[in-house]
């Protein structure tokens, strides 16, 4: 046998290649972390205590949920209106919507009122046009004040006994709906008129009490 020289003897060693890693592809991370937040948002949704709802997400309830407005029934109003030949007056009874609020049964009896009546052998007192724009009740002071729109003075005809009549319609109206009122207060356009059409007095409240 020959003996091995020490060049021999000093072989570099072998290493076996290692195998490729497989690289993962960039949908298969994308799933696993869409996975991963689904995860913990649903988590977070059904362990959260109840009182962190927040206004939008209770917003999105939808209105069942929220509801708390009582429902709309009838009142029974009188309404007041000059006979036609000025001999007098008669009363109307209407229905209107109502929800047991002062301030909004007051603004719907004004709009009736305004609209004028439905009984024959009446006329109305209000001139053509004139809406009702606010009514406001203040029930400690036993006080209303009454808002109207501007045709109340620009389209009144004029006159002592059209005054009277028109005053009559709307204060005898307020005291027969509204009987624990001790004064009104008559606005044209959110504003004090000195009068309707230069006879009687608007600055001071009225006591609908004293037009029955």
């Amino acid at each position: 046998m020959t003996e091995e020289t020490p060049q021999q003897r000093q072989r570099p060693s072998v290493r076996r290649p290692k195998p490729p890693r497989k690289k993962r592809s960039p949908s298969g991370r994308l799933l696993w972390v869409v996975v991963i937040v689904a995860v913990v948002a649903a988590g977070w949704w059904f362990l959260r205590p109840v009182g962190e709802v927040g206004e939008d997400e209770f917003a999105d309830l939808g209105t069942e949920a929220v509801v708390d407005v009582p429902k709309a029934g009838d009142r029974a109003v009188v309404l007041v209106f000059p006979e036609w030949d000025g001999s007098g007056y008669v009363t109307e009874e209407r229905q209107i919507p109502s929800r047991d609020r002062s301030g909004e049964d007051l603004f719907g009896l004004l709009t009736v009122l305004c609209e004028g009546p439905r009984i024959s052998g009446a006329i109305s007192a209000m001139p053509q046009g004139t809406r009702a724009l606010a009514a406001f009740v203040d029930p400690q002071n036993q006080s209303v004040v009454l808002d109207f729109s501007q045709e109340l003075v620009t389209g009144h005809p004029g006159g002592s006994a059209a005054e009277v009549a028109t005053l009559t319609s709307i204060l005898r109206t307020v005291a027969l709906n509204f009987p624990g009122t001790r004064s009104c207060v008559i606005l044209v356009d959110g504003a004090q008129v000195e009068t309707l059409a230069g006879n009687l007095d608007m600055i001071r409240p009225f006591d609908p009490r004293r037009w029955l």
